[in-house]
């Protein structure tokens, strides 16, 4: 069997599924292009899944409508001295707030289930490898609020329809999105001679700019400057998003035709003038100022390296050849960021197929993997959302998993991965040292025994499940070893917790 499929099923995909390796083994890189052409399609997990502007105002309107129209009836029964009132009204607030949180952890179990359906049934595995690689790299994790409840449609709104676009028009998508904005305060930040900043004396939050030329573009070594970290943070102070939380006094007339939830610019909150960065002076007005950085910073050769390196690091190895990463880059700036093209490019390196099974799987993609091997899926299972947690015309989510998805997460979560959550703007890191703990890969031997013993009957022939999962990058060992186990769950044991399947 083709060696070379199971490389563009395991290290290019998401871990083959029963069938897959042999439908790739006929021309392993046009199977793996393929995949990329067309335009994206919102895979139907997600249908009828609620927006972030949705989500932005069922946040608002339960913190800005719902909980302080209950703090007025507490005071009221505090002021009339009844103690019964107040016990009453006191119970219904901390209810309220329980409950609220109770259900943003059910939307992001939602959330969590349906984006792990989707990379289990994929045809697609390349195209959904490179949403969580992009999303890994300009990150909104679930770390603080609400992001949990911003960060799955953030990737789908975000992410999903630039993969294979041009990176320029993702950085701009995430610049904007009211889940980068809350994750990194940019809805905080006014300029210091804005009109708002001198009124209300609020000044610069430098998080959003510091980590678009840090983390999403430049690089750490791509030669900017603090002074660039302030010029860029200044080119994008009043992008925010209008929250409409339907209380009276936010209903301003100079707000009219806002959309809500979504994207806003507040000219009052920009910085005025012309700003320097990387030594060019940008004299757009409004919102065209931080647009037109973000163009030439997504542009700029630093950034090209930069994105090279990491993706080159991904799906070759901890430390890439030099050489790859010049021709990736080149590809990027030649072709004006598509993505595609350096896709393209890099499943026509000679180096991506030489240097098989030299990354470690993260603990997500091995538990995904595992799971695919076995051609499972996750059960449904209804969450009802609560009326009094959404804003009138909210509509939750399809069920679309539930409790079984937790048996994943947990796994996931137990080898130090929790799905969705990276610990902070520079999202997961990709090296083989930071996943190699003994700790997590005895949980990924448990894990795998575990998973053997509950679905072993979901498998004829161990041998042939062997093929079907590892192909060619089946060791003769690991062979001899699944022939000569005791039963089949063993079997499956062994090929699951086995350095082959470990690694892609």
């Amino acid at each position: 069997m083709s060696r070379e499929a199971a490389i563009a099923t395991n290290r290019f995909g998401l871990g083959a599924r029963p069938g897959e390796i042999e439908s790739a083994a006929g021309n392993p890189r046009r199977w793996l292009l393929e995949q990329l052409e067309g335009r994206p399609a919102t895979p139907a997990q997600f249908k009828g899944f609620p927006t972030t502007a949705d989500h932005i105002q069922n946040y608002y309107y339960r913190y800005g409508v719902v909980s302080p129209d209950l703090k007025v009836l507490e005071d009221a029964a505090a002021a009339s001295k009844t103690q019964a009132e107040i016990d009453k009204h006191a119970t219904s607030r901390k209810g309220l707030l329980g409950g609220y949180v109770a259900w943003v952890r059910e939307q992001l179990m939602l959330e969590r289930a349906a984006r792990t359906n989707v990379a289990l049934t994929t045809p697609q595995p390349f195209r959904e490898r490179m949403v969580r690689f992009w999303s890994n790299h300009l990150v909104v994790p679930v770390i603080k609020q609400p992001t949990a409840v911003l960060a799955g449609p953030y990737e789908r709104e975000v992410i999903r329809p630039h993969t294979t676009g041009k990176f320029a028009d993702m950085l701009l998508a995430s610049a904007r999105n009211p889940g980068m904005t809350y994750f990194l305060d940019n809805h905080l930040s006014a300029g210091p001679n804005s009109a708002y900043g001198q009124r209300h004396k609020i000044g610069l939050n430098e998080n959003l700019g510091r980590e678009i030329l840090e983390l999403h573009t430049l690089g750490v070594d791509g030669g900017y400057t603090q002074a660039d970290v302030i010029a860029l943070s200044k080119g994008i102070t009043g992008w925010a998003f209008w929250p409409n939380a339907g209380r009276p006094e936010n209903r301003d007339p100079k707000n009219a035709g806002r959309t809500p939830g979504a994207f806003n610019y507040f000219d009052e909150w920009h910085e005025p003038g012309p700003i320097v960065l990387m030594g060019k002076s940008y004299g757009q007005s409004g919102v065209a100022q931080g647009e037109a950085m973000l163009h030439d910073v997504a542009r700029h050769p630093a950034t090209a390296r930069f994105l090279a390196g990491k993706l080159a690091a991904h799906f070759i190895g901890d430390d890439p050849p030099r050489a790859v990463v010049k021709r990736l880059a080149a590809v990027y700036l030649a072709h004006d960021t598509d993505l595609a093209e350096v896709c393209r490019a890099l499943v026509e390196a000679p180096e991506a197929w030489a240097a098989a099974q030299s990354k470690l799987k993260q603990p997500e993609d091995y538990v995904l993997s595992g799971m695919r091997s076995l051609n499972l899926t996750l059960a449904d299972n209804v969450v009802p959302a609560p009326s009094m947690y959404r804003f009138p015309g909210y509509r939750p989510p399809p069920a679309s998993a539930g409790a079984p998805y937790s048996l994943a997460y947990d796994a996931a979560a137990s080898m130090g991965q929790k799905p969705m959550g990276a610990p902070g703007p520079q999202g997961w890191y990709d090296r083989w040292a930071d996943w190699s703990s003994a700790d997590s890969l005895l949980k990924r031997v448990e894990w795998s025994l575990a998973t053997a013993t509950a679905h072993a009957d979901r498998v004829e022939d161990p041998v042939r499940y062997l093929d079907q999962t590892l192909g060619g990058l089946a060791s003769q060992d690991l062979r001899d070893s699944v022939k000569r186990a005791a039963t089949k769950d063993q079997a499956i044991g062994l090929v699951l917790a086995s350095p082959d399947f470990q690694r892609r």
